[in-house]
């Protein structure tokens, strides 16, 4: 089957289109933090009561709302720098690591 110059560069220009072209699941649209220190790159975010669905491309995970810190919307590579998305996690992780601490038998109180 001989489909000429034409009908190759046609197929050529297919292919590039679709393989160039970002998947829906390669970009995630949400970046969740947990308490626990953990993230979780999402597809999508809702809350539902005191419940929140994360969906994956490959799964649908419900957590407390209680074990989620914050969501943030998730960016292009280049659009922020990593202070500008983890602005005050430092502060808020030192508080948490200082109250388990606190709480810990044996731990130390304030200094």
């Amino acid at each position: 089957m001989d489909l000429g110059l034409g009908g190759k560069a046609a197929i050529v220009t297919a292919l590039l289109a679709v393989v160039g072209q970002p998947t829906q699941s390669a970009i995630a649209a949400e970046t969740i933090f947990l308490q626990d220190g953990r993230t979780i790159q999402a597809d999508k975010v809702e809350i539902i009561g005191d419940r929140v669905r994360i969906e994956k491309p490959a799964e649908t995970i419900e957590l407390p709302r209680s074990d989620v810190l914050s969501i943030h919307p998730s960016t292009a590579p280049n659009a922020s720098t990593p202070g500008a998305v983890y602005k005050g996690m430092t502060e808020q992780m030192n508080d948490k690591v200082r109250r388990e601490i606190e709480g810990r038998p044996g731990g130390s109180g304030p200094r």
